[in-house]
């Protein structure tokens, strides 16, 4: 297997292919301190536990919401039988283009004539592209979407790093199939140099983002570190629809805990960076939960980045169960701006525990600012001494 990927998100450009593919014409998260956590656990789909642990059995059944069409091109109409010398004339035609539009028209085509049987020939028309450039990856994907397997054997004897993306491809047009395969890696081939787990997390996320949680979630149980990266590729699948409530139904499947609070946390971000105002309105109106608080808390974080006072009047208004949240999302951002004015929001926190982290929070922001200010208001703020000793690192 291939090692020395670059970090995973390389592979968020994959999903432009939708609106090329098939197509003569173009168009142009570190987590918040928001609330408490509590950990309870739900059983997942055990077919997902055994593949993504790298059971060698292949899956009973297809999920819901899997797609399994497999098509003789990359795009929805038949592809054109073409010549060698065809195939030629388009990656000339691509790698003389002038210009990023008759560039993107003439992959466009590309794209539109592959298939299964001519790839090979095809891939040396981009052969040449950077591993990390959206075409390359992108070829790969639509190869791997009409061809599956034989696309990502491919790549196994290629210097280049293309195995992840045709895998995202496979699991985004049959995605049952393609986490057969997965599950038949070792789980050195799944979590290795390849990453493998990014293109089954991505295509999955295409196909439906709910597969793509409960992928998220069959690793996060078998001891995955890095599942609550793959719940953040998830979440923003579902964001896509824009519809409110589609996005709250996604959340609220995700098992209560850690990665429930990082999908909350995800998708409040992401909202309010449009809307905060309106963010906050979604967010309190969740079912309850640690998600929801750290939603909550998240929405006031963005808002307070964008119009401190705004954000500041709007959490009288917030119902009185979800004001700590959203205090405690205003104080760790305004501290940045402002540490005095942020340890004094923190500390009106009604909940001790909460109120103490808080302090600790926006305590080190200030102390790292400004250390004689900072402890000034140590002396006088209640903290217990090994709350203090975690403000200022000091033994």
């Amino acid at each position: 297997m291939k090692k020395n990927l670059h970090f995973h998100f390389i592979w968020a450009l994959v999903a432009i292919t939708a609106f090329v593919i098939g197509s003569h014409a173009t168009s142009p998260d570190d987590s918040e301190n928001t609330g408490s956590s509590k950990s309870k656990s739900k059983s997942t789909s055990a077919q997902l536990s055994t593949r993504s642990n790298g059971d060698q059995n292949p899956p009973s059944g297809t999920k819901s919401g899997s797609k399994s069409t497999r098509r003789s091109s990359a795009t929805s109409t038949p592809a054109t039988i073409l010549s060698e010398e065809d195939i030629a004339a388009l990656g000339q035609e691509f790698r003389t283009a002038k210009g990023p539009i008759a560039r993107r028209l003439a992959f466009s085509e590309m794209l539109k004539n592959l298939t299964p049987e001519n790839a090979k020939l095809m891939r040396e028309n981009i052969v040449d592209l950077p591993q990390d450039s959206a075409e390359f990856r992108e070829f790969h994907y639509a190869w791997g979407s009409i061809a599956g397997q034989e696309a990502i054997l491919n790549g196994k004897d290629t210097p280049k790093r293309d195995m992840a993306a045709a895998l995202a491809g496979w699991a985004a047009t049959d995605s049952e199939s393609a986490m057969a395969y997965f599950a038949s890696l070792s789980p050195e081939e799944q979590s290795d140099g390849s990453h493998m787990k990014w293109g089954v997390a991505f295509g999955l996320a295409d196909a439906d983002p709910q597969l793509a949680a409960e992928f998220a979630i069959a690793r996060f149980e078998n001891g995955d570190k890095e599942a609550p990266k793959m719940i953040h590729i998830a979440a923003s699948a579902a964001l896509r629809s824009g519809d409110r409530q589609e996005i709250t139904s996604f959340l609220t499947s995700v098992p209560d805990g850690e990665l429930s609070i990082q999908a909350h946390q995800h998708a409040a971000r992401e909202l309010a960076k449009t809307d905060p105002a309106e963010t906050v309105e979604w967010a309190v109106d969740l079912p309850d939960g640690d998600g929801k608080n750290h939603a909550v808390g998240t929405s006031f974080h963005m808002w307070a980045g964008r119009s401190a006072k705004e954000a500041a009047a709007a959490i009288a208004s917030v119902p009185a169960d979800q004001r700590d949240a959203a205090t405690y999302g205003y104080a760790t951002r305004v501290v940045h701006e402002d540490p005095a004015i942020g340890v004094e929001w923190a500390a009106t926190i009604s909940n001790q525990e909460a109120r103490g982290r808080a302090l600790v929070d926006t305590g080190r922001v200030f102390y790292k600012r400004d250390r004689e200010a900072a402890n000034a208001w140590l002396a006088t703020s209640g903290l217990s001494p090994d709350q203090q000793q975690r403000i200022t690192g000091e033994k």
